[in-house]
């Protein structure tokens, strides 16, 4: 057993709306959501990923408040190549429009 890939990211949605997004950020894959935990498992397969989501305090500019989060992604029995094509299938789910 390989030993897990763990790292942070600090995204700007509140945890209302990381949740929101969440099932469609993870087509192929089952959810199971306890308190600030997520577990993301395959329909088959071995490999796992945890998340732990934690509210930060909201970052404000001028009149504005921005909800931000801190996410803990911790990949377990992931190849490099599932844990790659993972998170580009979940960074397009969270991208935002602009330009």
């Amino acid at each position: 057993m390989a030993e897990p890939v763990i790292f942070n990211r600090d995204m700007g949605y509140s945890a209302a709306e990381f949740y929101r997004i969440l099932p469609a950020a993870i087509r192929d894959y089952d959810l199971a959501i306890t308190g600030d935990q997520v577990v993301i498992t395959p329909k088959q397969g071995d490999h796992q990923l945890r998340l732990t989501i934690t509210p930060l305090t909201d970052r404000i500019l001028a009149n504005m408040r921005l909800p931000h989060i801190d996410v803990r992604f911790e990949f377990l029995n992931f190849s490099e190549q599932q844990r790659k094509e993972f998170m580009q299938a979940f960074d397009r789910s969270y991208q935002r429009g602009g330009g």
